[in-house]
């Protein structure tokens, strides 16, 4: 009889497995199955991930914007061209003799041409023009030219010496802009080390909850071939009718378990897919990712906290975004200290100015086209002008500039209170992950432990029901322990992988580790 109920319940297992490979397979729609490993689902996540993608631009704008600050330092160029007339009607034949008309008749022609700019971090600002005029009136014996050409050449330049001098705010912009270039790169490389982890917990998951789906169905499967072979020995009168319900519950129960195993595997798989294949997820997807490195591949290592701690204040990214930020501030404000000062500038103009025009005296010896005028400029015959002075200018009480310069002294100080604070995390967040990675190796090895001694005690109960001196609740039981046990090893596991990857990214050395080079990630997609 013993023989006869042992060879049931071996019938029992075989015929489970592929019973329930039917229930599966009816029960969710077929997907298509992706294998990768964790160095392929990262490459791939790096591409299509929208997270990165959308951080991806911002060093990008940060570029423009540092090249957009070096643009307030160009030269501009400006011209202009006007053309006019005038009749006025007089009634002084002075003014009319020999026009044999009572109407005063002028026409004008004048335009000019001209950069304007200021020197990068000096701050001297400058203006150099060429101005053109042409002057014709009827009134001719009134003017000894007519018509009349003048020619113009200015040079005009403004030198700050207090307030500007050194800290003007297009230079300063220059400055922060470049910082905030800095920033940018650094939020980029903290998104891709954030989005790297995350891959990677993802990852890890999925293979947790896949090891959790084969426990489910192996557990299923065991309390199937149970209930046949209670059924056989119920038939046989060897056990009760209640140790048949007690097996048909026990099936029930893990069918239940297996639903939410399934359930979650599955999610797993979403969520892995939406980071490795971003917008590729659809409602209508029947695609799964399926993780082929093992989580049982580990090893034990020590950790230095020294050497852990001096990586990560060399390498991670938010402390060298909180270094930026304090110089940004710290550059605002020396600018409003700067502000503060009194406005004195140095002023200078020279130029040339020359004339030319038809002369119908012949009075003087002036040129009699208009391009006369500008050759008497390189032909030693200019008539240079120039002007120099000081320009102050004191605001009284200084009440706006004062209170600026006390609000950014404030300001720094937040600044460098925030990057102590963001030091502060990171420090514990070096101690966390150290802390969880040693308790996760010695959590594999009890783990491991309790699964041995759990299989044991369920082969030795299984013995025990073959012979008689058990039941199939007891049996129930002992492979409730050892499926608890998996879990639980499937768990150390799991945290085990989490807690490598979040001490690599602690550190700070999360893509060097993984060949990752920022440079390559950041090229647009």
């Amino acid at each position: 009889m013993r023989i006869l109920a042992l060879a049931i319940f071996l019938l029992a297992v075989s015929a489970g497995q592929s019973s329930f490979a039917q229930e599966i397979s009816s029960a969710h729609p077929p997907v298509d199955e992706r294998p990768l490993t964790l160095a392929e689902a990262i490459e791939r996540g790096l591409q299509n991930n929208l997270d990165v993608a959308i951080t991806r631009y911002d060093p990008l704008v940060a570029g423009f914007d540092f090249t957009a600050a070096w643009g307030a330092h160009e030269p501009t160029f400006a011209a202009d061209w006007t053309y006019g007339t005038s009749e006025t009607a007089s009634s002084s034949g002075f003014l009319t003799f020999g026009s044999g008309s009572n109407i005063l008749f002028n026409r004008t022609k004048q335009g000019g041409a001209g950069v304007v700019g200021m020197l990068p971090r000096l701050g001297w600002r400058y203006d150099i023009s060429y101005r053109g005029t042409s002057t014709e009136s009827s009134a001719a014996f009134l003017n000894n030219l007519n018509p009349e050409y003048e020619a113009q050449f200015t040079a005009n330049a403004t030198v700050p010496l207090l307030k500007g001098f050194l800290w003007g705010p297009e230079w300063v912009n220059v400055r922060v802009s470049d910082l905030g270039r800095g920033i940018a790169h650094q939020a980029f490389r903290q998104q891709l080390m954030d989005t790297v982890q995350r891959i990677a917990s993802g990852y890890w998951n999925l293979a947790a909850r896949q090891q959790d789906l084969r426990v489910a169905q192996q557990s299923l499967k065991t309390a199937s071939a149970l209930l046949d072979q209670t059924k056989a020995q119920y038939e046989v009168g060897v056990v009760s009718r209640v140790e048949v319900v007690e097996s048909q519950a026990g099936i029930a129960d893990r069918e239940f378990r297996l639903i939410q195993a399934e359930n979650a595997f599955r999610s797993a798989q979403d969520r892995l897919a939406d980071q490795v294949f971003g917008v590729e997820l659809r409602p209508e997807s029947r695609f799964g990712i399926v993780p082929t490195d093992s989580p049982s591949n580990y090893r034990s290592f020590e950790v230095d906290e020294r050497v852990v701690a001096e990586k990560a204040f060399e390498l991670r990214p938010e402390l060298a975004q909180a270094r930026h930020t304090v110089e940004q501030q710290e550059i605002q404000v020396k600018f409003a200290r700067n502000q503060r000062l009194p406005q004195v500038d140095l002023v200078g103009s020279y130029g040339f100015q020359d004339l030319a025009g038809r002369d119908p005296n012949n009075a003087f010896n002036f040129g009699r086209r208009f391009t006369d005028a500008d050759d008497s400029f390189f032909g030693g015959g200019n008539h240079p002008q120039w002007s120099g002075g000081v320009q102050i200018s004191i605001p009284i009480g200084n009440t706006t500039a004062r209170s600026n310069h006390d609000k950014s002294e404030a300001l720094l100080r937040q600044t460098k209170a925030r990057a102590l604070r963001t030091e502060q995390a990171v420090v514990l967040e070096v101690r966390d992950s150290i802390r969880n990675l040693r308790s996760a190796i010695r959590g594999i090895d009890a783990a491991e432990r309790r699964v041995e001694a759990a299989s044991e005690q369920l082969r030795a109960e299984q013995i025990r029901l073959e012979h008689g001196e058990s039941t199939p609740f007891a049996v129930l039981q002992r492979e409730e322990d050892r499926s608890e046990a998996e879990s639980q090893r499937t768990i150390a596991l799991q945290t085990y992988h989490d807690s490598v990857a979040a001490l690599e990214r602690a550190q700070g050395t999360i893509l060097r580790d993984r060949g990752i080079v920022v440079e390559d990630a950041l090229t647009l997609r």
